[in-house]
């Protein structure tokens, strides 16, 4: 049986830059045996936005890790994307290890109309 892609209702004024977020079973991580401990990495996915000038990227840390969580990214981003002030003051941070939780979250930042930087957590 393949992998399959978590469904997610993605805005058309978002871009899909990459997408490996699968559905999976973070719960059934315990070690290295877990059959999809590579799919749980730093890159899960990496959608912009560039109306609002917005990323979110989505990741597991520790890549791999049976201690490791999915975490959540929404950045705010200017003329250059890849300054580090970004990426150190996101407008929101979320973490969980639960694929419904996060699937929420994701939808939630996406079908948001505007951010305040006071709802990073």
């Amino acid at each position: 049986m393949s992998l399959q892609l978590v469904p997610l209702n993605i805005p058309s004024d978002w871009t899909v830059v990459w997408n490996h977020f699968f559905d999976i079973n973070p719960a059934d991580f315990h070690d290295e045996s877990f059959a999809y401990v590579e799919e749980l990495q730093e890159d899960i996915f990496y959608f912009r936005n560039e109306k609002k000038k917005l990323i979110l990227d989505l990741g597991w840390y520790p890549s791999m890790s049976s201690e490791g969580a999915y975490i959540l990214y929404l950045v705010k981003i200017g003329d250059e994307e890849t300054g580090a002030e970004y990426w150190a003051n996101p407008i929101c941070k979320y973490r969980s290890r639960n694929i419904k939780e996060i699937t929420n979250k994701i939808h939630e930042f996406l079908d948001k109309e505007q951010y305040d930087s006071s709802e990073a957590n």
